[in-house]
Order: C-alpha cells, then sequence, then structure tokens
C-alpha cells in the first residue's frame, strides 16, 4: 500500500502537461504485463491477440446508445434522476 500511496503523491505532485504522458506510461506498463500473463497463459482459448484487446477494450464490439434527437428538449417529468 505503501508505494500506491507514494504512486498517488508523485501523480498529484506532476504538472497538468505530464498528466498524459503519465498516463500513457500506466496503460503501456499494463499492456506490457498482459503480454507477459497470456504467453504464460497456455489454457487460453483464444489467440493472445484476442485475449489482450478483450482486456483493454471491454467495449468493443458492444451496442452503443442510440440518440434519435440529442437537441430535443425533454420534459421535467422524462428525467428519471428528479423522481
Amino acid at each position: 500500500m505503501v508505494n500506491k500511496e507514494l504512486l498517488i503523491k508523485e501523480i498529484e505532485s506532476l504538472p497538468s502537461e505530464l498528466l498524459t504522458e503519465a498516463f500513457d506510461f500506466i496503460r503501456f506498463i499494463k499492456v506490457s504485463h498482459a503480454k507477459r500473463q497470456l504467453k504464460d497463459d497456455t489454457s487460453s482459448n483464444l489467440n493472445t491477440q484476442q485475449q489482450i484487446e478483450k482486456n483493454l477494450y471491454p467495449l468493443h464490439n458492444t451496442q452503443p446508445y442510440n440518440y434519435d434527437n440529442p437537441t430535443e428538449p425533454v420534459a421535467l417529468e422524462d428525467w428519471e434522476f428528479l423522481q
């Protein structure tokens, strides 16, 4: 837990222009780790690339929401959170 707290402190102290680079680096580490795990896992039915994509992009090939008239006004009774 100490490592996580140190990492959070470092991220909080970064200038905003470096946050994107830090995020990209963290994603790179996760992808590298996923690749190593999949190489070791021989029981997987999917090939390595498919498994990596499935883990990294869980919403891929899912149905998106469809908004027919997104700029049309909404009546107060249609707002679920107000009820």
